[in-house]
């Protein structure tokens, strides 16, 4: 996480706690239902993020917008996306949404700045435990595929803040192997029952997790073609283990300058060239 988004956060928790601890019971009830608004549902909280930014927009509310654009930001969403969601808030607002505009560019650019200047140091913590939800990045690598391959992860909380990172490589293996061993390392050391968001630009991983796994079950992991499913070994070990967390998945568009994805991207490279 970013100074500028380290300091919105603190300030912006700091206050609400004061809200809510001299405010009634409307007043919390309120703040709940803002909070829950924003989880996955039939659209996913990622989506929900771009609403809620134009929607700020529109309502021109400057702490909204620099709320949903550090959370955008988060949640995967790069510039290019992000100023399309402004796009649409221009056009339903008009020109008064222009001034909130130049402030949501300006805070976009200090973003950016701050998140190619510095470097991200994982705090490694030891104990996971005292966290319950987390913010997992995974990426697989192989030269050639089938070849040497490598894996990684980088371990988030739920206010960005770099946890941890896992990393390993193969000597013989497949980019789809590399991206199922990511998430698998990844579940291994979090603790159970816990939320986890994973963002991945793995469609094979995403959708056989959240879709084409029940099927493959059902058919005694065979496909709808009557196949052995491949890397049968790598997705009954997941499923097993997916088996003891609340997982939301988030597709990231890769090589899109979303911070945390081209980390793991160049750490699984790198492992993958150890071989």
């Amino acid at each position: 996480m970013s100074k500028k988004e380290k300091e919105f956060n603190q300030f912006r928790q700091k206050m609400n706690d004061i809200i809510l601890e001299e405010g009634d019971l409307n007043t919390k009830r309120f703040f709940n239902l803002d909070t829950n608004v924003y989880k996955n549902g039939k659209l996913s909280a990622k989506t929900k993020e771009l609403l809620g930014l134009a929607a700020s927009m529109v309502l021109r509310c400057d702490d909204c917008i620099t709320y949903h654009i550090i959370e955008a930001y988060q949640a995967g969403w790069d510039k290019e996306e992000i100023y399309e969601a402004m796009n649409v808030a221009l056009i339903i607002g008009g020109s008064i949404v222009i001034p909130h505009m130049r402030r949501a560019a300006e805070l976009l650019e200090e973003l950016d700045d701050e998140r190619n200047n510095v470097e991200f140091e994982a705090l490694e913590v030891e104990n996971l435990e005292e966290y319950n939800e987390f913010k997992v990045y995974t990426d697989g690598a192989c030269i050639g595929n089938p070849g040497p391959g490598g894996y990684a992860a980088v371990i988030l909380n739920s206010e960005s803040e770099k946890l941890k990172t896992v990393s390993g490589s193969a000597k013989d293996s497949t980019n789809n192997r590399m991206e199922l061993k990511a998430v698998i390392e990844a579940l291994k050391i979090l603790p159970k029952n816990s939320t986890i968001d994973l963002y991945s630009d793995s469609s094979y991983v995403l959708n056989g997790l959240s879709s084409w796994i029940e099927s493959w079950k059902k058919n005694g992991w065979k496909t709808s073609s009557k196949k052995e499913v491949a890397n049968q070994d790598l997705w009954q070990e997941l499923d097993n283990l997916a088996a003891n967390f609340n997982l939301n998945y988030q597709k990231v568009k890769g090589h899109s300058g979303d911070f945390y994805n081209e980390e793991v991207d160049k750490l699984a490279k790198k492992e993958a060239e150890k071989n």
